[in-house]
């Protein structure tokens, strides 16, 4: 009787344990991940190369141990998210628990757990040293009635020789909304100068490979950040890439590495530099180069065949602003 007994509480014991087990998970969940109405994972470098007199940077991203993604944290991932200039380069991380545009998200009132961080690294040094900054306490000291709303709407902008992330802002319990700048050298926010009508991204970063025949050597698998996908890893080990900056190369195509190329301003011969890297070897960069005319100061494609031409054909950086 007794051991009778001994298994029926050995029955009720590991059924108590179950229903424990499978109420702490959902608990678990809830407390982790699933009460997040807005999250995105949290990267670092991998692995990083200069390349091009440290006007190009290839950075291969992994998950930080903090990441709120389900991957080994080891693995090389498309990050594809990041915001640079010449100088800084910032990534975020985010876990809110209303979505984007809720009015009733108030930087004063936060849920436990809740965050939205800006990392920026400092390409100007070797070792990229990092910063972190709070960006919903920089919007509740620049002023607490507002929230930010999705980062779909940031972009790059530089002025004044500081490089900033656009950052829109609403109104707690309302609908105004307005546009501020997050200063990546300082952390805080500023207001847009009033000298700027609109604070907008004038580099062409895309130009060569948009714009010109290249396109076509691309197979126009390719967008910014520069990351080689494997139709065109295919044609690439005669690249002088390959034979420059093997380091680069390898990171590129074996490791997920995406290239920046570190400017604030469409430059040309930035652009030239870098991607006469990325062709076989044995050819010019400018040899029979069909310009579209998207570009051409006259609309129309011209087929080039040195730098010089190049740049006597298109339009001036004014104009080029406008390109899309």
């Amino acid at each position: 009787m007794k051991q009778y007994r001994k298994k029926i509480l050995l029955i009720l014991g590991l059924l108590s344990l179950l229903v424990v087990v499978t109420g702490a998970y959902p608990l678990y969940r809830y407390l982790t991940h699933d009460r997040y109405k807005v999250w995105s994972i949290e990267v670092e470098p991998a692995a990083y190369e200069f390349l091009a007199d440290r006007q190009g940077l290839v950075i291969s991203w992994k998950e930080t141990k903090n990441s709120n993604g389900k991957r080994d944290k080891d693995e090389s991932i498309d990050y594809g998210f990041s915001i640079h200039g010449k100088r800084y380069l910032s990534t975020e991380s985010i876990r809110l628990i209303y979505k984007s545009g809720d009015n009733r998200f108030d930087v004063k009132k936060l849920s436990w757990g809740e965050y939205w961080k800006i990392q920026v690294y400092d390409t100007s040094q070797d070792d990229l040293p990092l910063k972190e900054y709070d960006l919903l306490k920089a919007i509740s000291d620049y002023d607490a009635s507002y929230f930010p709303v999705s980062s779909a709407y940031t972009h790059f902008f530089a002025y004044n020789d500081q490089e900033y992330r656009t950052v829109v802002l609403q109104k707690t319990g309302g609908d105004d909304r307005k546009e501020v700048l997050f200063n990546m050298a300082t952390g805080k926010l500023e207001d847009i100068p009033q000298e700027v009508s609109r604070p907008t991204e004038t580099r062409i970063l895309y130009l060569l490979y948009k714009f010109t025949s290249l396109k076509n050597y691309y197979m126009g698998n390719i967008d910014y950040p520069i990351i080689i996908p494997p139709s065109v890893i295919e044609q690439s080990s005669d690249w002088r890439l390959k034979e420059e900056y093997p380091a680069v190369y390898d990171l590129m195509t074996k490791k997920k590495g995406e290239l920046y190329i570190l400017t604030n301003e469409t430059d040309t011969k930035l652009y030239s530099d870098i991607f006469r890297l990325l062709i076989p070897k044995d050819r010019d960069l400018f040899d029979n180069l069909t310009v579209y005319g998207e570009v051409t100061k006259d609309g129309k494609d011209h087929v080039v065949h040195s730098y010089e031409e190049f740049i006597s054909v298109l339009k001036p950086k004014e104009e080029l602003k406008n390109i899309s």
